[in-house]
Order: structure tokens, then sequence, then C-alpha cells
């Protein structure tokens, strides 16, 4: 699990603030208003970030806190599987981070800083 103070830059990406209607659907229509926050792999690995691990999102902005969990399938080391983004919990998970990139009107090339406040606290700011 991630310590307090661990932390990493994302670039956003198209896929990153439109993925549903960015990837290549092949087995379902797309879907506008997903997103996602990425995990790279070497943070992953290196904070042992695995899919299904939970936590409360906190934003800089003023954005209201949220419920994320680690998904994806990200490497695969020896039975571990590590995560390769954030999205929201439950009905509409793929849509949590759209609010929050559209309340700071995030465009492609800008910075997302993702820190560890402790195991179970993240908080997302655009640097």
């Amino acid at each position: 699990m991630p310590a307090a103070g661990d932390k990493y830059i994302v670039i956003v990406k198209q896929a990153h603030i439109d993925w549903g209607r960015y990837r290549n659907p092949t087995n379902r229509a797309p879907i506008s208003g997903e997103s996602y926050v990425k995990i790279p792999s070497r943070y992953a690995r290196l904070y042992n970030i695995r899919r299904g691990d939970t936590f409360t999102a906190h934003f800089i902005n003023g954005y209201p806190d949220i419920s994320i969990k680690a998904s994806g399938n990200g490497p695969n080391d020896n039975g571990v599987q590590y995560a390769k983004q954030f999205e929201g919990v439950g009905e509409g998970a793929c849509k949590a981070f759209t609010p929050w990139y559209k309340s700071c009107n995030v465009k492609v090339g800008d910075r997302v800083l993702v820190e560890f406040l402790s195991a179970k606290d993240v908080v997302f700011e655009i640097i």
C-alpha cells in the first residue's frame, strides 16, 4: 500500500478525459463522460497499488471527496495484479472523475499530481 508522501505526476491524454468515446470499443458502444486517472506501471509496482484497492480521493480545488478504487489490468507479477488507473466505486464508476476534470477545465497536456496522504487517502491536483 502507498505511504504518506508517495506521489507521481501524470500528463493528461485524450483517453484519460474521454475514455468512453476515445477508446476502441470492441465490446460495447461508445459512452460519453467516462474518464480516469492513470497509474503508471512503475508507480503501481513501487507503491504496491493493486487492482481492487480502495481509497478516499481529495481534491485541491475544493471538489467534494469521493470513494475511488484502483482498477484495470496493469502488470501482473508473481500473481499480484497491479492497477493501471483510478476510477470511482459502484454505478457510474467510470464517470467519477469527469465532473472534477470539468471543474478544473482540464485539457490534453495538463498535469495531474497524485499524492498519497496515507495508505487510504490520495489527493489530486492539477499543476
